[in-house]
């Protein structure tokens, strides 16, 4: 998910700007009270808005986005309590709620709105997560393929003919075979019914861990037990630390699936194998082995006429002629379990080195000065700020230095 968007468009003028600009729109006029200067600026924030059928849309300032401009007060609180609560009945958080509403409505002050909104909220502020740590796992190392698998939702996308929305990406933490399993909605039903056709292929992982709340995990395990009978454990965890592969393969493979979608927004689901393939039949970073090779234990074959890709390692593979089965399948497990050691040993070294590298960076860290003053907002020389005239900032004056090893300490 995005960061929330705190730092919404301010716009400068009467608290009714959007009623001004719809009647700029549908009627060509300005209030009577606008100067020159006013009417210019209405006319070029007018610019990010279109109407149709009697209804006012924000479309952004370069026409990428359509969503529906609420002005009515009622209408935006009961919007909130659709995008506050979800299918299975779970709060969300402030952020979640923000992005949410944001992806198809506008109205300013939304930010601001959730915040107080979900302030007043029983049920929220009486969650046990307001009173107790929240349920973190450390990462886990897995040792075999298909033992650990991770979770991450991607969405929403442009719809499909199929009607599909989000993306269920599922991750094995040992091979790097990745998954992509295109869902209509983001609820827990659509989720469940994503992991039994993985289930149906694959089999049971010994856990799985998904970017989601404990309640929603939960959820979706009691959704496969009572509709499939498969009993599957899903953890709640941070995506950041389950990613399943390393950061700049997640990073090309998030390019890589919005790449498709943007050139193939009519169809993306059904273009999502090619993508998966490339990703499953390349020499990993970290492994140093394909997730093809580590899944199947052999290389792939790119097509009919052609001989298998050959791997990257000294490996010699048994063959099975003028020997008998026990012998052969001897020299199989033999060599499994020599690529296992070596993938481990692979692992080992790049999360040694990514150790090395931040301790490094740490060390390196020069001290943090913060300085700020009273009148930091006030000033009149500064016009960059004006925007931020009616943003909720608390402007103070605080001066302090930290050291690395402070700073490291905070971030921990």
């Amino acid at each position: 998910m995005e960061p929330l968007q705190l730092a919404e468009e301010v716009v400068e003028s009467s608290p009714n700007k959007l009623e001004d600009i719809y009647r700029l729109l549908a009627e060509g006029s300005f209030p009577a009270s606008f100067c020159s200067s006013k009417k210019k600026n209405l006319k070029r924030y007018a610019r990010k808005f279109i109407l149709e059928g009697g209804c006012l849309y924000y479309v952004g300032p370069k026409n990428e986005e359509k969503r529906e401009v609420v002005v009515d007060p009622e209408r935006r609180h009961h919007i909130f309590l659709e995008s506050h609560l979800t299918e299975s009945g779970h709060h969300l958080g402030q952020k979640k709620t923000v992005n949410r509403i944001q992806s198809r409505y506008y109205w300013l002050g939304v930010v601001k709105d959730v915040i107080d909104w979900i302030k007043v909220c029983e049920t929220c502020q009486n969650a046990d997560y307001h009173k107790y740590p929240s349920k973190k796992c450390k990462p886990v190392k897995a040792d075999t393929p298909w033992e650990i698998l991770t979770m991450t939702l991607y969405g929403p996308f442009p719809t499909t003919s199929q009607l599909n929305t989000y993306i269920l990406i599922v991750t094995d933490v040992f091979t790097k075979w990745t998954e992509a399993v295109p869902i209509p909605t983001n609820d827990a039903l659509c989720i469940a019914k994503a992991l039994s056709s993985i289930y149906y292929r694959f089999g049971a992982a010994k856990n799985i861990y998904f970017n989601q709340t404990w309640d929603f995990c939960e959820e979706i395990s009691r959704l496969l037990c009572e509709r499939w009978n498969i009993s599957l454990t899903l953890t709640a965890a941070d995506t950041t630390d389950h990613t399943g592969v390393n950061e700049q393969t997640y990073e090309d493979l998030k390019c890589s699936i919005k790449r498709v979608v943007n050139d193939n927004q009519d169809n993306w689901d059904e273009r999502l194998d090619p993508v998966l393939f490339q990703f499953r039949t390349l020499v990993n970073p970290v492994t140093k082995y394909t997730p093809f090779f580590l899944m199947f234990n052999r290389n792939v074959q790119v097509s009919s006429m052609s001989e298998a890709v050959e791997e990257s390692n000294d490996l010699e593979v048994v063959c099975p002629r003028n020997i008998d089965l026990a012998q052969h399948t001897s020299g199989v497990q033999l060599q499994r379990t020599a690529v296992r050691q070596m993938v481990l040993a692979n692992i080992s070294a790049v999360d040694i080195q990514q150790r090395k590298t931040a301790e490094k960076s740490r060390r390196s860290a020069v001290p943090i000065t913060f300085q700020a003053q009273d009148n930091v907002f006030d000033s009149v020389a500064d016009q960059t700020m004006k925007k931020f005239k009616h943003n909720h900032i608390v402007s103070f004056k605080f001066e302090t230095v930290l050291s690395p090893e402070d700073n490291t300490e905070k971030d921990s």
